[in-house]
């Protein structure tokens, strides 16, 4: 009877622990990721979304030109933090984006980001600090901190990040016919150029 009522207790206290450890969980869970503190705000307008989608325009008309006459062309797109911020606010806006709020920075050599997503009972709040490399000719996104309100995380989670921010980006630029020759993020821009490809 005695090792009955031992056992009960030690499962009560266990299920005791599970709770507070679930409570704490989500307590951290809530919390704004350390990375939200190194972020600088950025002024947004709607003349800085319009830019952006003009640049982009104006970068895809050159790339289509380029391929028709099947000549090799340097092209390049500079994109500011201003108008990176502006193009993402207006589409949380119209609701293109599971977030609530988002915050990118261009630092020297590097981008930060801290995002908001709109998650059940409790909104997720991220935070995530990485690089852009090229590999054949393609762009590939490196994570050097990522945070996911305070809770701490394994490693592994970084790389599982990483490599789902790395399929995105490979199928975005899957049917765009440019080798990507440099990335650079320097004085609050990202600088994207590359060469276009003739098809032969």
């Amino acid at each position: 009877m005695r090792l009955i009522k031992g056992l009960i207790m030690a499962i009560g206290v266990i299920g005791i622990l599970v709770i507070l450890a679930l409570i704490t969980g989500f307590y951290l869970y809530s919390l704004s990721p350390s990375i939200l503190g190194r972020a600088v705000p950025v002024a947004v307008t709607a003349d800085a979304a319009q830019s952006f989608d003009d640049k982009l325009k104006s970068a895809d008309t050159q790339i289509k030109a380029a391929v028709e006459a099947r000549e090799k062309r340097e092209v390049s797109l500079v994109i500011t933090e201003n108008e990176a911020n502006s193009k993402l606010v207006q589409m949380l806006a119209e609701g293109q984006l599971p977030l609530k709020r988002i915050l990118i920075n261009f630092g020297d050599g590097y981008f930060l980001t801290y995002a908001v997503l709109d998650a059940p009972v409790i909104d997720a709040k991220t935070g995530t600090i990485g690089r852009i490399e090229i590999v054949d000719g393609k762009p590939k996104i490196a994570v050097d901190e990522f945070n996911l309100g305070k809770l701490p995380l394994p490693e592994s989670a970084k790389a599982r990040v990483e490599q789902l921010a790395n399929i995105m980006v490979s199928l975005q630029l899957a049917d765009v016919p440019l080798d990507i020759t440099s990335v650079q993020i320097k004085d609050r821009q990202l600088t994207i150029t590359g060469t276009t490809k003739t098809g032969e």
